[in-house]
């Protein structure tokens, strides 16, 4: 029964927390700063966007930032607090190139922490950063070690040690620093009294332990106000921010005085002054940008007017870059780079420049398994409101882009040599040459060279075995030399007129289609075109060329794919002899053939499209089989159908570090690798690629937009695919194996512009799950919504799968007078059939398919499902009973075996088995003591169990299978849950589901792993997926104690010889504190397996040092890093 676990981060958090810009790198040029979960990026700001510099990781989730000037350094400082209330401040060594920390430390008080957002500010005066995190309390974190004047005295600050200082106020909603006259004073809006909030203005003094309020400068505004905004010089003074009114406060004069704006209802949720202060981008919880102008007159605020400017991501952060750039940083949909139009009448509007992808919030995910091969898809329903939308995340080769060419209508490339590169465009053929891969950029086109055609689109090019060049085009084939002053040699013309519709060539063969299938064979000699052989075939789709050289044998074939019969032909040459031919099916048809050898065996790869659609290349599937050639002749096995993408055009084998591998070209382009004589279909980091060619040792991809030169990354990586629902917010998802379609619950928020009202309208859309077009649509009544949802099937049933759907009826006037359904689907030809529906007293948080059954989660009450017959007459086909009420608000579940998991809203942990099977009935059979706001539960096995938390933990609690009289509860038949320890990933977590998003190829097993000791070492009981509110996705494996404890050491010992960039205490950060207001540390019984995984990264001299401080030194370097290979992809 293990008890420990590794936890992996597959994807980092991709939600912007906080960002901001300074003079990081260079005190010459400015960067943009941005957060995300305990990541930390670095751009540099161009005149047209931004390009990432670096970026790095510190040890905690980082809550605020604030650039900062040491007096030491002629660059800025970046002070980082994270959620625990540890803060660094690093600067940038231009000499070392390395990110440095100046000062570290932790906030430690008796105090509690504030209800509202943990806020930073930076004193500039007295070079302090002040916090806002705790309720009656700041404190002041100096950051120069000079001493600084207060009431005309000096003092000396103690640098880098926090302090606190006494406010006396215990609801600070906002906090900003000011600037002008009141430099070095803070504004403060504090919470609500007689339905009115108060900013009030205190000032730092250094060496006291409180701050000093300004009486005579205080305003009451109105009580929706919860945002201040300091204006920067030289006007000064603070705009509050509320739903209703935005006002201008002047804090020049004795008192203060207001100019207000009168708004339409809105949220404003980040903003930026732009350079002239004059003008402040704000942002809504809508995406709407607004311009608040401030009208001056006499150096004085006059008034106040907005304008809407456009509408984009929903905004949680805006840095002004300068020049018209705006970052807009969001924890709800996808971050992007904007800029600012203004046109003569000084009005802007918004054009957005780029987009960066987030995940977050992912609210629930999927994992299935399409072909059945073990290439797991994730499905995230991602994204909040108008942002939501399905993401695709599967593993994936990446492309690293070198060069660029706009070229436009390219139709296909070839590279000739290593330095010719011919492109077919839609109306000629251009012919580019090139003295040095450094300089691709610069590559010189031929206007004429030899005696290649230009005005002419090219169906192929090849150099022959003699070094001419022989060039095919749709009215001849042309060999001539290889020499820009060089003649034509031969040269072949169909006849009676027919045009070239195919062809393909090598250094000795061309074999061509002319018309609609008549397939000419032609050789290739020195100096001329000998036609060999010509055969009539009904039609002719695609031609693939594969000399005995490539196929192992000591005949050359070629192999013919025709769409009126759906078939395919194998030929010998030079006869065209039909060897072997293959039916494909009434409705698919070949786009594309080929035989080719992948470690030493041979395959037929057909790729198939529908052949009533348009160019027959909708369907994207593959056909893999091993070939093997008899005397001659062909016998397939072992099968294979891969789905690769909706739009496929061709296939093109190509070499990778000697390594042969496939590129399939299309919307999903996908690499084919060989590994272990097994096959393996990888997704490439790009969209829309339609032909590839090599080059220089790179390869030439032809996208949308033009050729793209670059390399193919080796290791392989998450890529994500955004769908979107029309403006509809995916909630909950299920996959269904019978009919490979997704299940998805949607909301669309409809605004009442007359009264600000939402009105929610529920949807259970059924999807394709690789073209993700809508199949079928199911409305729920107004303000009805799905909240769970469970795909099973029933013994009765084997071949049927149903889909079992939990509402929230909304009760606008009493939420917790709120109400459900379960409804009943049949998931039939792809569409869903409503089959019954059964209203419950309660919300159906949750369902789950169990022991021939489903239970549901229903307010603080488990049901069961007692009666299922689909045959009888609606309203009697379903029957849902309460087995069982011992929650306070049961919203998350899991099954195993006999066994039903629970998770409570607060009371942690509760674990039912079942006494009856038909009709089902459970029993409480153990609690969890100890309070806890769970989020998400998983069964490990039957008496360990893994919980998440609403404070960003995960963590472990057993159940003895043998109890004694004191681990029982205080009802003797009841047991009790024991805590095992946790683990902070600092990220919500949403939900769990079982398996990974392996990498295959990275999982494979190396010869070393062959051992039974290192078979014991990386053996894994379970495993399965995790997925946060900051869109990180991650893994939980459960190990033995003794393979915890070996990764343990190397965990140690890497921790003492890796870089820790920001010096935070590992231990403290993933530590795990347990239950409600409780502040002692557990043993940890977790790993971190992104530690771990840096061991890949270390320099040789310090994984040698990590291996030598282990007890034993029986292993390699290799051995380690295959172990934690295993143990963390």
């Amino acid at each position: 029964m293990s008890k420990h676990h590794v936890v992996t981060t597959l994807n980092p958090a991709t939600a912007v927390t906080c960002a901001t810009k300074g003079r990081f790198i260079s005190e010459d040029n400015e960067n943009l700063i941005v957060c995300k979960g305990s990541t930390v990026e670095i751009y540099s700001i161009l005149s047209d966007g931004i390009k990432l510099f670096t970026q790095f990781s510190i040890y905690g989730v980082i809550s605020s930032i604030q650039m900062s000037q040491l007096s030491e350094t002629s660059t800025e400082s970046i002070f980082l607090l994270t959620e625990q209330n540890c803060f660094t401040i690093l600067t940038y060594n231009a000499r070392t190139e390395t990110i440095e920390t100046e000062g570290h430390g932790m906030i430690e008080t008796t105090a509690r922490n504030t209800d509202q957002p943990i806020a930073t500010i930076f004193d500039q005066k007295h070079k302090t950063v002040l916090v806002s995190a705790f309720t009656g309390f700041l404190f002041a974190i100096p950051l120069t070690k000079e001493p600084v004047k207060s009431k005309g005295k000096e003092v000396k600050l103690s640098r880098f040690t926090p302090s606190p200082l006494r406010t006396r106020e215990y609801d600070i909603l906002s906090i900003v620093a000011l600037r002008g006259v009141q430099l070095s004073s803070m504004a403060i809006l504090l919470g609500e009294i007689n339905e009115l909030k108060t900013i009030k203005i205190f000032k730092y003094k250094p060496g006291t332990n409180e701050v000093s309020e300004s009486p005579k400068l205080s305003v009451r505004v109105e009580a929706t106000t919860h945002t201040l905004i300091a204006v920067p010089d030289p006007y000064g003074g603070v705009l509050s921010i509320g739903e209703y009114i935005i006002s201008y406060h002047d804090l020049s004069l004795p008192s203060i005085t207001t100019k207000e704006l009168s708004i339409d209802l809105v949220t404003v949720t980040a903003h930026a002054f732009l350079d002239d202060a004059e003008h402040c981008i704000l942002g809504d919880s809508e995406g709407f940008l607004y311009v608040l102008t401030l009208e001056i007159n006499n150096m004085k605020v006059s008034g106040i007017t907005s304008n809407v400017i456009g509408q984009i991501s929903i905004p949680h952060t805006i840095v002004n870059l300068g020049d018209g750039l705006l970052y807009i940083g969001s924890t709800q949909g996808d971050s992007s780079l904007v800029r600012l139009v203004t046109n003569g009448t000084k009005k802007y509007t918004v054009e957005t420049l780029y987009t960066f992808t987030n995940l977050g919030p992912i609210v629930d995910f999927c994992l299935f398994d399409y072909d059945g091969h073990g290439e797991k898809t994730m499905i995230c329903c991602s994204g909040t409101d108008k942002e939501g939308s399905l993401r695709v995340v599967e593993n994936g080769v990446g492309f690293i882009e070198k060069h660029q060419l706009n070229i436009p209508l390219v139709n296909n490339i070839w590279s000739l040599d290593s330095n010719i590169l011919v492109v077919s465009t839609a109306l000629e053929t251009i012919l580019l040459k090139t003295s040095s891969k450094h300089n691709l950029n610069e590559l010189r086109e031929y206007q004429a060279y030899s005696g290649l055609v230009f005005n002419l689109v090219t169906l192929d090019i090849a150099v022959t075995f003699n070094k001419n060049i022989v060039q095919v085009t749709p009215f001849s084939v042309r060999l001539v030399m290889d020499d820009p002053k060089g003649r034509i040699l031969s040269e072949w013309i169909p006849a009676n007129g027919e045009k070239i519709s195919i062809a393909k060539v090598n250094s000795t063969q061309c074999i061509l289609c002319c018309g609609k299938g008549t397939l000419v064979y032609l050789d290739i000699t020195d100096n001329a075109l000998l036609p060999i052989c010509v055969k009539q075939f009904p039609d002719i789709a695609c031609i693939h060329l594969s000399p005995k050289h490539e196929n192992g044998t000591d005949k050359d074939f070629v192999t013919v794919g025709m769409w009126s019969k759906s078939m395919i032909k194998i030929l010998q040459l030079p006869n065209l002899n039909p060897v072997f031919e293959h039916a494909l099916g009434s409705v698919t048809g070949p786009k594309d053939v080929l035989l080719i050898k992948l470690e030493k065996i041979q395959y037929l790869m057909i790729l198939l499209g529908n052949i009533y659609r348009c160019n027959f290349t909708w369907d994207g599937k593959v056909l893999t089989s091993k070939i093997y050639f008899n005397h001659s002749t062909p016998n397939l096995s072992e099968t294979r159908q891969t789905m690769v993408g909706t739009y496929c055009t061709a296939m093109y084998p190509f070499l990778h570090d000697g390594e042969q591998k496939i590129f399939i070209t299309g919307i999903r382009p996908t690499i084919v690798t060989s590994r272990y004589h097994k096959l393996f279909f990888s997704a490439v980091n790009l969209k829309n690629v339609y032909a590839i060619a090599p080059f220089y040792g790179m390869i030439i991809l032809m996208t949308e937009h033009g050729l793209s030169i670059g390399q193919t990354d080796t290791s392989q990586k998450l890529h994500h695919t955004k769908v979107t629902l029309n403006g509809e917010m995916p909630i909950r998802i299920q996959y269904s194996t019978v009919s490979k379609v997704l299940a998805v619950g949607t909301i669309l928020n409809q605004k009442d512009m007359n009264n600000g009202f939402i009105k929610h309208v529920g949807k259970i859309q059924i999807l394709d799950a690789q073209t993700f077009h809508v199949l079928d649509v199911y409305h729920l009544p107004n303000n009805e919504i799905v909240e769970s949802m469970a795909m099973t099937t029933f013994a009765a049933y084997p071949n049927q799968e149903f889909l079992f759907v939990g509402t929230i009826i909304e009760n606008s006037d009493d939420p917790d007078k709120n109400l459900g359904r379960i409804l009943v689907f049949d998931i039939k030809d792809r569409k869903c059939e409503l089959l019954d529906q059964v209203q419950l007293p309660g919300v159906v948080y949750n369902l789950k398919s169990f022991q021939n059954s489903v239970i549901a989660c229903v307010n603080g009450s488990i049901y069961s499902l007692k009666n299922f017959q689909p045959d009888l007459p609606l309203g009697e086909r379903i029957d849902f009973k309460s087995d069982i009420h011992n929650n306070i608000l049961a919203l998350t579940l899991d099954t195993y075996g006999d066994r039903v998991l629970v998770g409570d809203l607060i009371q942690s942990v509760s674990v039912l088995t079942m006494t009856n099977k038909d009709p089902l009935s459970l029993k409480l059979l153990a609690v969890d003591s100890q309070p806890t706001w769970m989020t998400a539960v998983k069964f490990v096995n039957e008496n360990v169990y893994i919980g998440a938390d609403n404070k960003n933990n995960v963590f472990t609690l057993s159940l003895d299978p043998n109890p004694t009289r004191y681990q029982r509860s205080t009802q003797s038949s009841i047991m009790r849950l024991e805590s095992e320890g946790g683990y902070h990933i600092g990220s919500l977590v949403n939900c769990f589901k079982q398996d990974i998003l392996s990498n295959m190829l990275s999982s494979l097993p190396t010869r070393n792993d062959e051992n039974e000791d290192n078979v014991e070492i990386t053996e894994i009981e379970s495993s399965f997926s995790f997925a946060t509110v900051h869109g990180s996705i991650g893994t939980i494996k459960t190990i033995s104690e003794g393979s915890f404890h070996f990764f343990r050491q190397i965990q140690e010992s890497i921790l003492k010889e890796s870089n820790n960039v920001g010096n935070l205490d590992h231990t403290l950060w993933r530590s795990y504190k347990s239950r409600i207001n409780s502040t002692t540390v557990e043993e940890s019984n977790y790993l971190d397996g992104d530690l771990l995984k840096t061991f890949q990264y270390m320099n040789a001299f310090s994984k040698q040092r990590v291996i030598e401080a282990l007890p034993s030194s029986i292993y390699k370097t290799t051995d380690i890093e295959n172990f934690i290979r295993t143990l963390v992809s």
